[in-house]
């Protein structure tokens, strides 16, 4: 009886081997099969993306805005790997000799000397030491990668607000007249911010055009490198204008009653995006690029959030 019992157990154990799926609950199972049935098997999802994300300008910006500075965050994390992880070990030797010297001053115990090695070792942690990568490989491939998709998403990006400029006109129009127009409700004093916002788009976007187009040698200029820098410095500068009276704009035209979550989350995404307009103001620039990654992220997200939590999945 033994004997065959022993004959039968390995043929139980490759039936398991042979069937995963039978590790996998049933719950689980069903939860990926719905899952499965409304998204990738069903046409209304496609539909949907189709109806709310590939619709228009604006929503396909809103996705390539947010994957643009995703990109360059993850690709700046990875390029600085070796150094994120020097700090972390750095701090973590800082907190040891804190711990160490609490011990030690105030309990009267040396626990690098503890009987208990674990203990010990972790008091004797050695000072960190930073090693430069050597050679010119880099230190991650992903990471440059993921850099050139940020760098030609962003001249994607750009590239479809080339007619944008088009698309303020009826919005400066309008703004003007309301301006000039002595028996309008509005203050006057918010009908001249409205207008000024609406020339500091179309003269952010011509100037964003005009670095775009000599960058890419579309036009001829006696020193296109020249012009592309000068075009969108100045760009940028408009650009932080714009968001600094939008963030002015919300304090004073909102009252505090107002001040809800939709508000704050207008701030924030004004707020976020204004060290990216200093940071393309200067020449030398102020900011890295992995806080360049995590402010575009921060801005972006709630569009990008909203946009997708729009489809409907029922």
């Amino acid at each position: 009886m033994s004997t065959n019992i022993a004959s039968i157990a390995p043929l139980n154990l490759q039936m398991k081997q042979k069937n995963p799926l039978q590790l996998i609950p049933l719950s689980a199972l069903l939860n990926l099969n719905k899952a499965l049935k409304k998204t990738v098997l069903s046409r209304k999802f496609y539909q949907e993306i189709s109806d709310k994300v590939l619709s228009s300008a604006s929503t396909i910006d809103a996705n390539l805005y947010f994957l643009c500075y995703l990109a360059l965050l993850v690709s700046s994390i990875l390029n600085n790997k070796p150094k994120i992880r020097h700090f972390l070990l750095t701090q973590r030797y800082n907190l040891i000799q804190v711990l160490q010297k609490v011990s030690s001053s105030y309990l009267n115990v040396d626990l690098k000397n503890s009987s208990n090695k674990s203990v010990a070792g972790f008091f004797n942690t050695p000072k960190p030491v930073y090693k430069e990568a050597e050679g010119d490989e880099p230190v991650s491939k992903l990471a440059v990668h993921l850099k050139s998709i940020y760098s030609y998403i962003s001249d994607v990006r750009i590239f479809n607000r080339l007619f944008d400029s088009i698309k303020y006109m009826p919005w400066i129009i309008d703004e003007f007249t309301s301006f000039i127009d002595p028996a309008h409700a509005s203050p006057k004093a918010d009908r001249f911010i409205n207008l000024l916002q609406s020339l500091n788009c179309l003269v952010l976007e011509l100037l964003e055009n005009a670095g775009w187009l000599t960058d890419h040698n579309w036009v001829g200029t006696s020193d296109n490198n020249y012009w592309c820098i000068e075009t969108y410095i100045w760009c940028s500068r408009v650009w932080g204008l714009y968001i600094f009276l939008e963030i002015v704009e919300l304090f004073r035209r909102v009252p505090i009653s107002k001040w809800d979550s939709k508000w704050r989350i207008s701030v924030f995404k004004q707020a976020v995006q204004l060290p990216m307009a200093v940071h393309w103001s200067l020449y030398e620039g102020c900011v890295s690029p992995f806080w360049i990654g995590a402010l575009g992220c921060g801005a972006s997200w709630f569009g990008f959030r909203d946009l997708w939590k729009s489809i409907d999945l029922s």
